[in-house]
């Protein structure tokens, strides 16, 4: 008779939960709830810090040429972009919002004359595209017209956005006179090895920063203006609308000058068909010497990362922040690479030492 088999000994799991741990937890949400609450302010701090990253190499600039304290150069960069943009908006701002309300009101016209052309025709036989556009162009118009409306309009949310801007001005401004003496004070917390990996990297990621958005500026002011001309030429509606609409949607990396293209040669299709072939010509023209002249000319290797990390930072920036985030994806993306290379760079050193010395001990194939 065999005995009965010994029951394995029960196992208990003690999960001990300190005071500090359960402190720690409430530290964290504590942070989180604040975060969130304060979102608002921490972006504006966000743009400022980013701003004055953008600016600082200009200041630089600025002290040695002008042999200026940095308080006044950046006070002088700082009113002198301010009297710019004020200026642009006394001279833009009537044109363009009546030229936005006429565009709203003419645009199921617009639509219409695009859809009875001949290519548009065409379109219109085959595909169901065209009558999705004219159902929804009374949306678009309203939504248009609603937008024009909000630029004149003067209230509590036009006050809001005047007082967030200042706040945001002078931000940036004390930002750029003391980022010296933040950065001199980062550098006395590390150890002498981290004090250079921290200067290389803070100049790695001012220098990727404020090379792609002054640079990506440029390219779009260039873009707004080549293709507002060609509107005007080829008598495409609302040129002044279609030239700032093509330069704002060309600092939307990658997708954005596609989009502006797409949106001028529909427009331009309303004058007939060869004014819109010639019109997709200019922008088959223009995105070669954007792509090959342009953008390694102005950018260089600010902003070197692949494809993919533009577009999937685009769509991950453009989520948490909207258009601006969109626009400000690259920069942000190169300066996480920059900040990645760095961090990684002792270890990738050790590796490559590694695979070296052991690639060195193998004989070499066929050898006796």
């Amino acid at each position: 008779m065999k005995a009965p088999a010994a029951s394995a000994p029960s196992r208990s799991l003690d999960v001990t939960i300190t005071v500090k741990t359960m402190l720690v937890l409430a530290g964290l949400v504590a942070v989180a709830w604040v975060f969130v609450y304060v979102r608002e302010v921490m972006l504006t701090l966000f743009l400022a810090l980013f701003g004055a990253l953008v600016l600082e190499p200009v200041v630089r600039l600025m002290e040695r040429k002008l042999s200026l304290s940095r308080g006044r150069a950046a006070t002088f960069l700082v009113l002198g972009l301010v009297v710019v943009v004020l200026v642009l908006l006394l001279l833009l701002l009537a044109p363009v919002v009546n030229s936005v309300r006429d565009f709203s009101h003419a645009l199921p016209s617009i639509v219409s004359e695009a859809r009875h052309s001949s290519a548009g025709a065409w379109v219109d036989k085959h595909s169901k595209g065209p009558e999705a556009l004219q159902g929804h162009v009374k949306e678009i118009a309203s939504a248009a017209a609603k937008a024009a409306g909000g630029i004149l309009s003067v209230g509590l949310s036009a006050l809001s956005l005047v007082l967030s801007t200042v706040s945001l001005i002078f931000l940036m401004l004390f930002l750029m006179i003391g980022l010296p003496e933040i950065a001199d004070s980062i550098d006395s917390l590390c150890t002498p090895h981290g004090a250079g990996q921290w200067r290389r990297t803070s100049e790695r990621i001012i220098t990727a920063v404020s090379r792609s958005m002054l640079g990506n500026i440029a390219i779009s002011v260039i873009c707004g203006t080549i293709y507002g001309l060609s509107c005007w030429a080829l008598g495409t509606p609302f040129p002044l609308v279609m030239g700032i609409l093509a330069g704002l949607l060309d600092m939307i990396p990658m997708i954005g000058a596609t989009l502006a293209g797409t949106i001028l040669v529909l427009a331009t299709l309303t004058q007939g068909l060869i004014p819109a072939l010639i019109m997709l010509a200019v922008v088959l023209v223009y995105q070669q010497f954007e792509n090959y002249v342009l953008q390694p000319t102005i950018l260089g290797k600010a902003a070197n990362v692949s494809g993919f990390v533009v577009i999937a930072s685009v769509m991950i920036f453009g989520a948490l922040f909207g258009v601006v985030g969109a626009i400000i994806a690259v920069p942000l993306a190169a300066s996480i690479q920059i900040v990645t290379q760095e961090l990684t760079a002792d270890r990738r050193a050790r590796m490559a030492s590694l695979r070296a010395t052991a690639s060195g001990d193998k004989p070499a194939v066929g050898s006796t």
